[in-house]
């Protein structure tokens, strides 16, 4: 990730869509939640106590907002090619985080990859390889 792109509306961004995810099925898990942290922690390189409060944030901004569009157009102009593919993975890991891949779910993943121009091998080259940690 270049740390140019590394703007806190990046790390809001993409904890709004992570999290979009996970709430796709209208129910939030702790599994869900604990896996958007270490994505975020380890995609961004932050300390725990500011992925808590990102989180949080994500939380409170995805309340007022009506759709994902916004947050994918700012991902789309900042990060390149391999960082998309890099989090579309991290949107699939969310999404199967529970142990299940709900149709609503996917549906969301569906979205996110749209707004960021992803082909749809690349999705399911993604999702193959999130299930195969899975297995």
């Amino acid at each position: 990730m270049d740390k140019m792109n590394d703007s806190h509306e990046t790390q809001l961004s993409a904890a709004c869509l992570l999290l979009s995810v996970a709430e796709a099925d209208e129910i939030l898990e702790e599994q869900e939640l604990e896996t958007i942290h270490d994505i975020l922690k380890d995609f961004f390189s932050i300390a725990d106590n500011n992925v808590h409060d990102l989180i949080h944030e994500a939380q409170i901004k995805m309340k007022k907002t009506s759709g994902l569009f916004e947050f994918g157009q700012h991902l789309n102009s900042v990060f390149d090619p391999e960082d998309k593919l890099d989090f579309i993975s991290c949107v699939f890991e969310v999404a199967y985080a529970d142990g299940n891949l709900h149709y609503l779910e996917h549906h969301t993943v569906k979205k996110i990859a749209n707004i960021l121009n992803l082909n749809r091998e690349d999705i399911l080259n993604s999702k193959t390889e999130i299930e195969k940690f899975l297995d």
